[in-house]
């Protein structure tokens, strides 16, 4: 049996109820790491909370909205009450789609550029200035999660404008504070995933036009599987990666690559 690449590496994961979070939740915990689900949804988060501990895992949930200063500080500090510190950081919440009212630039609405800028952007700063006081204690790593749409413009197919500018950004506060704290022993990396299966990906699983598309942007296959993002994660929180902080890390089957 393999050693566990994240030994009693205490970690918050942002959004960890479902999705790509959950999958991070999980992985981590399989790599022996103590795990902090922090879920705004008290029936997802205790769940997967739940499910890790079931599985033999260390985990607690925390229920909070990144969105609001007082809640993630509460979050932190509750975190490094039960655990006594704090190793890691996958800052992974977020939300975009039409339902919130993005969409192209003309089309997109006040109310949803607000809404979308808030829980991405505003979220990834909040968890990110909380947790850097007691990273700095550990020499710490932090993981955002962009995307490849933060890399790329939209071609018609994602005219999520709103969303995909929140992911451009949140390269930006990694790389600032992969320069910044550098020589305190802090790291920050960022992951770009492509398309993975998720609920977010419904939408293109269910278009053959776009589903086609993707397959041609993706080479390595139409759609990722959650594993390849928290795989990812996991080295990049590892002391693995102790030598690497600043990159943005494509996770998106070639997308980036043409």
């Amino acid at each position: 049996m393999s050693a566990a690449r994240l030994p009693n590496k205490v970690t918050i994961i942002t959004g960890a109820g479902q999705g790509i979070g959950r999958g991070c939740a999980e992985a981590f915990a399989r790599e022996g790491a103590q795990v902090v689900v922090a879920n705004r949804s008290i029936e997802y988060g205790e769940e997967a909370a739940q499910h890790i501990i079931d599985c033999g895992g260390d985990a607690i949930f925390v229920q909070v909205d990144v969105a609001v200063p007082e809640q993630v500080e509460a979050m932190v500090a509750r975190t490094v009450t039960h655990y006594g510190r704090l190793d890691g950081l996958v800052s992974n919440a977020g939300i975009g789609g039409r339902k919130f009212g993005d969409g192209p630039l003309h089309e997109c609405t006040v109310e949803g550029w607000d809404t979308i800028m808030t829980v991405n952007l505003r979220g990834t700063f909040l968890a990110c200035k909380y947790a850097i006081p007691e990273l700095l204690k550990t020499r710490g790593s932090i993981v955002t999660m962009s995307s490849i749409l933060g890399l790329v413009g939209s071609q018609g197919l994602y005219d999520t404008h709103a969303y995909m500018t929140t992911k451009a950004g949140i390269i930006g506060i990694t790389r600032n504070i992969a320069a910044y704290y550098a020589k305190q022993g802090l790291r920050a990396n960022c992951l770009a995933p492509g398309l993975i299966d998720t609920k977010m990906a419904n939408r293109t699983k269910t278009d053959e036009a776009l589903l086609a598309q993707i397959g041609f942007w993706q080479p390595l296959g139409p759609i990722g599987e959650v594993r390849d993002v928290a795989e990812a994660a996991v080295f990049l929180i590892s002391d693995e990666a102790k030598f690497i902080t600043g990159i943005v890390l494509p996770v998106d089957g070639g997308w980036s690559a043409q």
